[in-house]
């Protein structure tokens, strides 16, 4: 594969995996090699490349006549959701631990925004919280656990989990980032790392509900 090829793969690689992601592309819908290239303006050879990626990924599944879009089974979601509360609450209580008082106020600063959720529409309602937990995980300094958590962050599909969720779970969904930033402030490990780990836990039992 030439450099401008394997350019073009990160690049078609990128994009899809973004659509997938932000719900642009849905669960189910088929991925087709020809058609992508085309709307992407690119050769089909990166962008079947790029689909190959996205089966590592596990975000998309192969088919006969093309990729589709993985949809999470419930057992796979929980897992997923597991696995970001275990790492979640290990960032919250590093952060406690060891994060520079800089550090900590800028979190605080992001998570209080409960004067803003009425004003927000949906999208920028996830927008705020992925802020938040993003900062979080990177003042944890903890360069591993960055990754682990990025590469699983690629199945949490923010924008399509926060189209399940009325008006109301939302705002309280976010509300509990005060529980955090609370134990953050205090230099209270145990409570911080309890307080993420329970955050996501309780997105976890909504999403499951929702999709009964």
């Amino acid at each position: 594969m030439s450099a401008d090829s394997g350019s073009l793969t990160d690049q078609a690689h990128r994009q899809l995996r973004d659509d997938i992601i932000c719900g642009r592309i849905r669960p189910n819908q088929r991925l087709v090699a020809a058609d992508l290239a085309e709307r992407m303006q690119i050769s089909r050879t990166p962008v079947r490349e790029a689909l190959k990626l996205l089966a590592a990924d596990g975000l998309v599944a192969g088919a006969k006549r093309g990729y589709t879009v993985r949809e999470h089974t419930d057992a796979e979601i929980r897992e997923i959701y597991e696995v970001r509360a275990g790492l979640e609450s290990m960032a919250a209580r590093l952060v406690a631990q060891r994060a520079s008082d800089e550090q900590i106020e800028a979190i605080a600063a992001l998570g209080a925004h409960d004067e803003r959720l009425a004003e927000v529409d949906r999208s920028e309602l996830v927008e705020l919280n992925t802020a938040f937990h993003d900062a979080i995980v990177q003042a944890a300094g903890n360069t591993r656990l960055c990754e682990l958590n990025g590469r699983n962050s690629e199945h949490f599909f923010s924008y399509r989990i926060a189209a399940l969720y009325t008006d109301a779970e939302a705002l309280a969904s976010v509300r509990t980032h005060g529980q955090i930033v609370h134990a953050l402030l205090a230099r209270d490990p145990d409570a911080a790392a309890n307080a993420a780990r329970e955050h996501v836990l309780q997105a976890l039992d909504v999403v499951l509900a929702k999709l009964q």
